[in-house]
């Protein structure tokens, strides 16, 4: 076995027998996914193109930019007599947001507000002039981990 194969092999996330790799859910998450047969127009809408389809679910990623939580998604589902996304679930995103504080400036003592100045949530507080904190406000829309250029913010399925 080569040694690139070896550590991709040991460095590969590991699950349970029987349970299904963990992704980040969309906003308006139902908390069910019914998305066989469905030519899923949540993804086609998405105009930050945050959202994919595996042919079984919906899994959200933030890329360039966040979620504004423009809805488009859950009308393009109604639409189609889906209810995986729908307005009347919730607008959060099923991840918890974290600051990595070994390579965020603030944390290093570095001056920087990328994060706070791009959460229109007001979801990251400082205590003083550094430590970033992200608070309770935090919906996990993921504008603030792109303004990060250390990329010292991580989203995790919950």
């Amino acid at each position: 076995m080569q040694r690139r194969a070896l550590f991709t092999k040991i460095l590969k996330p590991v699950t349970a027998v029987g349970e299904q790799p963990r992704f980040i859910t969309p906003p308006y998450f139902s908390g069910e996914f019914d998305c066989e047969g469905c030519d899923a127009p949540c993804v086609s809408i998405c105009a930050r193109e945050l959202l994919s389809f595996d042919g079984q679910r919906v899994i959200f990623d933030v890329k360039d930019r966040g979620c504004n939580f423009c809805k488009e998604c859950a009308i393009a589902c109604e639409s189609v007599k889906k209810s995986v996304l729908d307005l009347k679930f919730s607008q959060n995103i099923g991840a918890k947001t974290a600051i990595q504080v070994n390579s965020c400036l603030a944390w290093n003592d570095v001056i920087c507000y990328n994060c706070q100045d791009a959460c229109k949530y007001r979801a990251i507080d400082f205590l003083g002039v550094f430590r970033p904190m992200i608070n309770e406000r935090c919906n996990s829309c993921g504008e603030c981990i792109n303004a990060c250029f250390k990329h010292s913010i991580k989203m995790e399925s919950l």
